[in-house]
């Protein structure tokens, strides 16, 4: 594991972000963007869900957000592998972004279950109520433990 991070943190492209007065800023920036297309895409899914918005076809609302959220992902994702890639012994040891990691799987897995599990096809049941509760907390946290990363060594 320790030449896996040693490797990233080798790599060009994070010598670069370390080096450049711009480029870590701005990708920070993406991430950040990223993140707030994301969670407000899964919280306004989820509050429709959970009743907010009655007068609104919630598949309406579903098949418009899903794939703003799905590609906000991505974008997270690949802009957080980067600043990641800068620091990444410090990250790795990190208990909050490790707490975050975990949180963004759980997260990912409750959407990911939402959209298989019978749920999304009845979004008035208790079951579908409760995972969309729970995905607004999830993301949430993961917001929270995000920008916590920086107070925590």
């Amino acid at each position: 594991m320790a030449d896996l991070i040693g490797g990233l943190e080798a790599w060009s492209v994070a010598e670069f972000l370390r080096r450049s007065v711009w480029a870590y800023p701005l990708v920070n920036w993406l991430h950040i963007i990223a993140i707030g297309f994301l969670i407000t895409s899964a919280i306004l899914m989820d509050l429709r869900i959970l009743g907010l918005g009655r007068g609104i076809d919630a598949s309406v609302v579903v098949r418009h957000l899903r794939p703003v959220a799905a590609i906000a992902l991505v974008v997270a994702i690949a802009a957080g592998f980067l600043l990641f890639a800068v620091k990444a012994g410090d990250y790795a040891r990190n208990p909050v972004f490790l707490t975050k990691m975990g949180l963004l799987a759980l997260a990912i897995l409750n959407a990911a279950l939402f959209t298989s599990f019978r749920a999304h096809r009845d979004r008035h049941s208790a079951g579908a109520r409760a995972m969309a509760a729970f995905s607004i907390l999830l993301w949430l946290s993961v917001a929270l433990a995000g920008r916590l990363i920086a107070y925590v060594e």
